[in-house]
């Protein structure tokens, strides 16, 4: 078997646009035709592949195949064998799981760009009438939530079909051109200045750092994606970065010291900052080197601690940290962090009873001491994690 017309995938297409593209150049009524057929065919060339090719659009990308991922790689091969392309072609077009997360959201890939998987569009696929009108494909940068504006026409993206009020989707009414009613779309307005921004830093250098940045700015403002506002306000938080994040945290201090209920040597420094670390780490991966948020946060924290110096009663210098939190400020492991205490680069501030160990989540070492043992060893080597104690 192999297809009459044989499609040639666009470096930056997405695998849905591609088998939607190499259904009509061979005539079919509809992916699902086709994919009916490449069933067949597929079972019969391997047993194993039996419904590892689904026919429906949406669903056809690598990560979606959960557990059996492996086999939706081997149906692919064999599709880009009738396709008359290469293998490693079709799959460069699909996003890819990783075990690398941002924090707690885990991660996708493709082309070596590392993205949250929460950025990714489930549904409506926004489009650039202009672009199809060049080119007949959907690119991968309309897939991504943040990625708003045409950076190469200098407009809105079509979100909502003028007729039917629905969301755009290329999937769903297997059309690049129309909406699922059959109304064609039309173009966008001009282009927002801060969406058309964002989309030049996501098609350009910038998007391996930039895509965690969104992450822990939607979490840590309670704003979507999706919201009109969003770029704006991305933006204009950014153009006043690191000042007006330093300006929030001497806020949070100022509350803290209002509300005071208990010595500071006695305080979590989550009671007082909240998930503050934990979040920070929404903000890269440690595959993506130096975390701009991070390195934000540490530096305002040693000027915490110089502001603050040992004295006969606490202060915020003095404020607890759990294992997990001194691992962040540190830029290493628990277990590293643990190493150190037991080698006495760290003291708890009550060590455990006997018999016990101390837990991740345990609020024992002063902020101050976490602080000045980062600052005695030199800045960590992009792409490792910080190594204190040589391993056991």
């Amino acid at each position: 078997m192999q297809f009459l017309s044989q499609t040639t995938p666009y470096p930056d297409e997405t695998i849905e646009s591609y088998l939607l593209r190499l259904s009509q150049d061979n005539g079919y009524l509809g992916f699902a035709d086709m994919a009916d057929i490449l069933w067949d065919w597929l079972v019969t060339q391997d047993h194993d592949l039996e419904g590892a090719f689904p026919n429906e659009l949406h669903s056809v990308d690598v990560y979606k195949a959960s557990q059996s991922s492996n086999f939706r790689v081997r149906a692919l091969r064999l599709v880009a064998q009738l396709s008359g392309v290469e293998a490693s072609g079709l799959l460069n077009l699909c996003w890819l799981r990783s075990n690398t997360q941002f924090g707690a959201i885990t991660a996708v890939s493709r082309g070596g760009l590392l993205v949250p998987r929460q950025l990714l569009r489930k549904s409506g696929i926004p489009v650039c009438t202009e672009c199809l009108k060049r080119d007949t494909h959907i690119p991968y940068l309309w897939h991504l939530r943040a990625y708003k504006a045409c950076h190469k026409h200098n407009q809105q993206l079509t979100r909502i079909c003028g007729k039917c009020d629905a969301e755009i989707d290329y999937r769903a009414s297997e059309a690049f051109v129309e909406c699922e009613c059959g109304a064609a779309i039309k173009q966008g307005p001009k282009a927002n200045q801060a969406d058309l921004k964002l989309a030049n830093a996501l098609a350009g250098n910038a998007a391996a750092k930039l895509v965690g940045l969104l992450v822990w700015f939607s979490q840590g403002q309670s704003i979507s994606f999706d919201d009109d506002e969003f770029s704006e306000l991305f933006v204009s938080y950014f153009s006043n970065w690191p000042n007006g994040f330093e300006d929030e945290l001497s806020n949070i201090i100022e509350l803290a010291i209002v509300k005071q209920l208990r010595p500071f040597n006695h305080t979590p420094f989550r009671d007082v900052f909240g998930s503050l670390l934990k979040d920070s780490k929404l903000a890269s991966t440690d595959s993506q080197g130096y975390n701009t948020v991070q390195l934000a946060i540490i530096a305002f924290l040693i000027k915490l601690v110089e502001q603050n110096p040992k004295k006969k009663h606490p202060n915020l210098g003095d404020l607890l940290l759990s294992m997990l939190d001194a691992a962040v400020i540190l830029g290493t492991s628990t277990e590293q962090v643990f190493r150190l205490y037991e080698e006495g680069f760290l003291a708890a501030a009550q060590p455990p009873k006997k018999n016990t160990f101390l837990k991740p989540s345990n609020n024992v070492f002063y902020l101050r001491q976490v602080i000045e043992l980062q600052q005695s060893f030199a800045p960590n080597i992009p792409n490792n994690q910080q190594q204190f104690v040589p391993p056991w």
